[in-house]
C-alpha cells in the first residue's frame, strides 16, 4: 500500500525497550514513533511507491495539456488545479490506507496483542503510530508541492506553510477513519472493500481531479459534505486563489465534525486484540 506496514521485530524490540527506558507511555510512544518510521524507509518497494506516486501521477495527468476555469473566473493550465487536488487526495490515501492496512495486518497477526501484554498503553502505542504517518504526510505533500511548482511549473499563489498544515490535518481525519476501520472490521478482508467504498466517491466527486461543476444539483449536494471535498476546496481556495484561514472556515469546520466523529467512535470500538 501507500505507505510501508509495520515492522513485526521491530515494533517489538520497540516495545521492549519501552519497558526499560522512562515512562512506558512516553517511551513506548516514541519508540512507535520511531519503528514505524523505520518500517517505511527499509521497504523499498513501499518508499519508491508512496514518494514516487506524485511525480507519476503529475507526469500522466500533466499530459492533458487543457484549460480550466478557477472560480474567480482565471483561465489556468489544468496543472494548476491539479497540484493542489493531488497534495488533498495524498493526505487521504497517506492517512487512511497506510494506517487501516498496517494496523488491521498487525491485529490479526496478534502483534497488538503481544503489545498489549506490556507496560505501553494503548493510546502511546495508537499515537505513535498516528505521529509517524502524520510525519510521512508531510514528507509526501512537501515533495508533491515542490515537484508541481519546480519540476513541473505549476503556478500557486497560497501560503506554503498553510498548505502544508491542510495536508497534515487532513491527513489525520483520514487516520482517524483508518483506525475505525480497523476497529469495526473482523478481518483484514473487510479493509479493501471499505476502502474503495471511501476511495471511489472521494476520488470522483471531491473535485480533487475532476471539476465538480458538472455534476446533478442533487449529486453535487450529496458529494459536498465528504471528507475529501472539504479538504480539496480548503487547499484549492489556499493554493489558486491565495485565501486565508477566514476563506476556509466552513471546509475547516466540516473536516472537524469528521474527525471529531471519526475518533470518537473510533476510540469507543478499537481494542487491541
Amino acid at each position: 500500500m501507500t505507505v510501508a506496514t509495520s515492522d513485526r521485530a521491530a515494533t517489538s524490540t520497540g516495545m521492549s525497550t519501552a519497558r526499560h527506558v522512562g515512562s512506558p507511555a512516553w517511551a513506548g510512544f516514541k519508540a512507535t514513533i520511531t519503528n514505524q518510521v523505520k518500517a517505511f524507509y527499509r521497504e523499498p518497494a513501499a518508499l519508491a511507491f508512496t514518494l514516487g506516486q506524485p511525480l507519476i501521477l503529475l507526469l500522466i495527468l500533466n499530459s492533458f495539456n487543457f484549460k480550466i476555469t478557477l472560480p474567480n473566473g482565471e483561465t489556468r493550465p489544468y496543472l494548476d488545479r491539479l497540484l493542489p487536488g493531488m497534495i488533498a487526495f495524498n493526505g487521504m490515501t497517506v492517512g487512511l490506507n497506510s494506517v487501516a492496512f498496517a494496523l488491521s495486518r498487525d491485529k490479526q497477526r496478534g502483534v497488538l496483542r503481544r503489545i498489549r501484554a506490556t507496560p505501553v498503553p494503548t493510546i502511546s502505542f495508537v499515537g505513535g503510530v498516528i505521529v509517524s504517518r502524520l510525519i510521512v504526510a508531510a514528507l509526501v505533500t512537501l515533495i508533491t508541492y515542490g515537484s508541481g511548482v519546480y519540476l513541473f511549473g505549476a503556478q500557486l499563489e497560497g501560503n506554503v506553510a498553510l498548505l502544508l498544515g491542510l495536508a497534515v490535518g487532513g491527513a489525520a481525519v483520514f487516520i482517524a477513519f483508518g483506525i475505525l476501520m480497523v476497529a469495526v472490521s473482523r478481518s483484514e478482508d473487510d479493509i479493501p472493500p471499505m476502502f474503495i467504498l471511501i476511495l471511489m466517491p472521494s476520488l470522483l466527486f471531491s473535485g480533487a481531479f475532476l471539476d465538480r461543476s458538472g455534476l446533478p444539483d442533487w449529486l453535487h449536494w450529496v458529494t459536498g459534505g465528504l471528507p475529501l471535498t472539504f479538504l480539496t476546496d480548503a487547499v484549492q481556495q489556499v493554493a489558486n486563489l491565495g485565501g486565508g484561514l477566514g476563506d476556509i472556515r466552513g471546509d475547516l469546520l466540516g473536516l472537524a465534525i469528521w474527525g471529531a466523529v471519526a475518533t470518537a467512535i473510533a476510540g469507543w470500538r478499537f481494542k487491541m486484540a
